[in-house]
């Protein structure tokens, strides 16, 4: 029997290319309970390749028509509330700082509506100016914070003194991707004899590229030759890995495989060992898409690393960017399977445990819950809560 009643939930993002916290609200609809939610998508620029996936797999997704007056669009916020209105929304969950901006808007100035906003930012206390003064002002009049990780909730909260009960903290989660036919990609060296490293990101600043070629340069200079490093991803490093690659002499050791869609999916079940160097991150949902699929582990202690999995137990941790202890780690899983079976299992079930996409699918909704039946509306206002 049709529930028409629920209360109606609109995420919000700037745009749905690929990235985590696009990633996160694709796997949130595709768990949250329709019975209990009405929730649709709204891009605030420009639909992409996950909110491509957001449509396909049946909830809606929409994108807020640009004003045509000017090439950059500053009314967003009015469409945004004039959708909200004409939708009867009641809840607003924002994932980017765009999005935090209008949906701050639309709370102000409307009678009614609440709204969440989740941090996906990993790199405090660093942050870019205009995002550093969106978030500092606008989450004073967020009914809920939220952080992915509670490493992130503390540096959230001292960067921006936000008291620490002000913030929640929901852990990202993901799917069990299946197991596909083996890409050539990686069978042409799996018939070579090799043992498959594989790094699945972005080429930018953050995922810390240049220690890869740097840990790769120092296997072979200790005469490791008998495994590949496999990274699948684009970004506007490409050129420049690719120059230090050649000057490293490690071009048939680290190969850049290019942008592969679904690349987990693709990926990770036929890989022996999963690499991440990050600088660092909030909650990786990579590393969580390593453990569900039960790889060896090598990554550093960036951002909730450390308390998603136990170092020795469920995965080798190093610091970031201690080139010497990654290829320690890494030497220690090429030498012995059995240990990396082991590790594998240990983190297969940690997942398992804590971080399936159901779990932090029922922590939201419960968040959607106590916000829609709440008597009142938090205010704050520079930092203080009135009633």
């Amino acid at each position: 029997m049709t529930n028409f009643h629920r209360p109606k939930i609109l995420i919000v993002h700037s745009t749905l290319h690929i990235g985590g916290a696009e990633e996160v609200t694709a796997t949130l609809c595709r768990h949250i309970d329709a019975a209990r939610f009405d929730v649709a998508v709204c891009c605030l620029k420009e639909n992409g390749m996950v909110g491509e996936k957001i449509a396909a797999e049946g909830t809606e997704v929409f994108t807020i028509p640009h004003s045509g007056r000017f090439k950059a669009d500053y009314f967003t916020s009015l469409r945004l509330r004039e959708a909200v209105r004409k939708r009867q929304i009641r809840l607003l969950h924002s994932h980017d700082v765009h999005a935090l901006s209008d949906t701050t808007i639309c709370r102000l100035t409307t009678s009614d509506t609440r709204t969440a906003h989740t941090f996906h930012y990993g790199g405090y206390p660093s942050r870019e100016k205009t995002a550093r003064t969106i978030e500092s002002l606008c989450w004073r009049f967020v009914d809920q914070p939220v952080a992915v990780s509670s490493i992130q909730r503390d540096k959230i909260s001292d960067f921006y003194r936000i008291p620490k009960g002000r913030l929640a903290v929901i852990r990202n989660g993901v799917d069990r991707q299946a197991s596909g036919a083996e890409p050539l990609s990686i069978r042409q060296y799996r018939e070579q004899g090799k043992t498959i490293i594989g790094c699945i990101n972005t080429l930018i600043e953050q995922k810390g590229m240049f220690h890869l070629l740097e840990t790769a340069a120092l296997l072979k200079r200790q005469g490791l030759n008998d495994h590949v490093f496999l990274v699948a991803g684009e970004g506007h490093l490409r050129a420049a890995l690719e120059e230090r690659r050649h000057a490293l002499g490690v071009e048939e050791d680290v190969i850049f495989l290019g942008w592969i869609q679904d690349a987990p999916r693709v990926m990770m079940n036929h890989i022996d060992i999963f690499f991440q160097p990050s600088l660092w991150e909030a909650m990786s949902m990579v590393l969580l898409e390593a453990m569900a699929a039960g790889r060896a582990i090598v990554a550093t202690r960036a951002g909730e690393a450390p308390l998603v999995v136990q170092n020795d137990t469920s995965a080798l941790l190093v610091d970031i960017g201690d080139v010497s202890a990654m290829a320690s780690a890494i030497t220690k899983l090429l030498v012995n399977s059995d240990l990396r079976a082991l590790l594998g299992s240990a983190a297969a079930a940690r997942y398992e445990a804590e971080f399936t996409a159901q779990a932090m699918a029922n922590n939201y909704m419960a968040l959607y819950d106590d916000l829609l039946t709440r008597r009142t509306r938090n205010r704050f206002v520079f930092g203080h809560k009135t009633a």
